[in-house]
């Protein structure tokens, strides 16, 4: 498998899962009308999608766990992968999970209620391979 091919099957599994696990924990604390969370409501929804977590999206992609900096959901994935293969290219990841936390059904709830999303990737023993942070502000029309 070449490393475009790679990097969006890696995409496609990443987006799905987190769509299935943020669209189970997050909608039951969403009120329609009014589009608030709580910051208690928020920590509710951290510890519901840690209770699935360590969880495994795709042969080298594990999400590790999730936490709260502020109103900022961050999501730690470990990458185990062999040191010797090529770095995954982010760029098309951040913009592909830009796209789904503004416009997806699922993963839209967390821009419109002003939650921030942070994704750090990092290596089996820690090292930090790539961060980015996605903003209600990113998105257009916001």
């Amino acid at each position: 498998m070449d490393k475009t091919t790679k990097t969006v099957a890696i995409f496609l599994l990443i987006v799905g899962s987190l769509s299935l696990i943020s669209n189970s924990v997050w909608k039951p604390f969403v009120q329609k009308e009014s589009l608030k969370i709580s910051d208690a409501q928020l920590q509710d929804v951290v510890n519901q999608m840690n209770e699935m977590t360590p969880i495994f999206l795709d042969d080298i992609t594990k999400l590790n766990r999730v936490h709260l900096e502020g109103r900022t959901i961050v999501y730690e994935y470990i990458l185990e992968h062999d040191e010797s293969e090529d770095i995954l290219a982010f760029g098309p990841l951040e913009e592909a999970q830009l796209n789904e936390y503004c416009n997806s059904n699922e993963n839209s709830y967390f821009s419109k209620v002003g939650v921030a999303v942070t994704s750090n990737y990092v290596t089996r023993d820690g090292g930090k391979l790539h961060s980015f942070t996605m903003r209600p502000s990113d998105c257009i029309g916001s």
